[in-house]
């Protein structure tokens, strides 16, 4: 992951936030509806990052001779719960 991906993610994750607060305003609903069709672009891109940062991570673990070694990382199962 690239310094300009992650400063993209941060501006992306900006511009959703200023939609969420204008759409927490009283606004006409013709833009209100352009807005949300926009968060729904921008939440789209933020997830695909975030999917992407989640496929990369490694947990390091150190093993009974002292060594590193990587294991990918599993994401807990939200869904068990229920």
């Amino acid at each position: 992951m690239t310094v300009a991906a992650a400063q993209d993610f941060a501006t992306t994750l900006a511009e959703l936030e200023k939609i969420v607060a204008e759409l927490d305003s009283d606004i006409p609903i013709e833009k209100a509806l352009e807005l949300f069709e926009r968060g729904m672009k921008l939440s789209t891109e933020c997830e695909k990052f975030l999917n992407s940062a989640e496929q990369r991570i490694e947990i390091l673990r150190k093993s009974m001779d002292n060594s590193i070694k990587t294991e990918p990382f599993e994401p807990p199962n939200l869904d068990a719960d229920k």
